[in-house]
């Protein structure tokens, strides 16, 4: 018996003494800064158990929480800003702050454009009132496209964090697996593109007075 409790209690310590040189080897993976433009800092990270870069923008808005929100719940608008998104359009909602939504991107000939399905939620902090805006991609929940390829991953957050003087810091973060047979080299080159001037462009159509009468009970700024 005793021999026993003494195999589990080493086997629990080899276990702890992984768990911290996991913990170590993440946390030594850092950022690296790639594009700093217009206010907009683009930041990439080799993934852990994937080739394809992670992608990190941090940037400021002149624009309250509410028009934010409004701002990304308008999914009909999402080609206007979006790289490349051809079509995008809500499947289902769920309540006002989930829904579940298709979103097509163009590529260059000969690839085959992407689709998928994702599913956001988004929430608030009482205390601090910054914003998050979780996106998985759901595998599955619409027909398959003809001549399309299904995205078979996608990870995207936003956090909005408001500021004393009226603005808003935005931090967005995105890992995506296009799939099918595209190079990882050439993934990863667009990575940084796309991102900058999705904000960009985002950035830019906020100053329009489209979502200034914005209502969403729910968040508050």
């Amino acid at each position: 018996m005793k021999a026993i409790k003494y195999i589990k209690h080493q086997r629990n310590i080899i276990v702890f003494v992984f768990l911290l040189i996991n913990l170590s080897f993440t946390s030594s993976i850092n950022w690296e800064l790639k594009k700093s433009s217009n206010g907009i800092l683009v930041f990439t990270k080799q993934g852990l158990k994937n080739e394809i870069k992670e992608v990190k923008c941090v940037t400021n808005f002149h624009s309250s929480l509410k028009n934010l929100v409004c701002f990304i719940k308008d999914i009909n608008a999402h080609p206007q800003y979006i790289y490349q998104c051809k079509n995008s359009f809500i499947i289902k909602n769920v309540n006002d702050s989930e829904l579940y939504y298709y979103h097509e991107t163009s590529t260059p000939w000969p690839v085959a454009n992407r689709y998928g399905v994702i599913y956001y939620k988004i929430t608030q902090n009482s205390l601090t009132k910054v914003v998050t805006i979780k996106s998985n991609g759901v595998l599955g929940l619409y027909p398959n496209q003809p001549n399309l390829v299904e995205v078979p991953a996608l990870n995207a957050n936003w956090t909005f964090t408001p500021k004393s003087d009226g603005t808003v810091d935005g931090e967005y973060y995105l890992y995506l697996n296009p799939g099918g047979n595209i190079p990882i080299w050439l993934i990863n080159m667009f990575v940084v593109d796309g991102p900058f001037l999705t904000i960009l462009k985002m950035k830019e159509l906020l100053q329009t007075e489209k979502y200034n009468d914005c209502k969403v009970s729910f968040i508050k700024n």
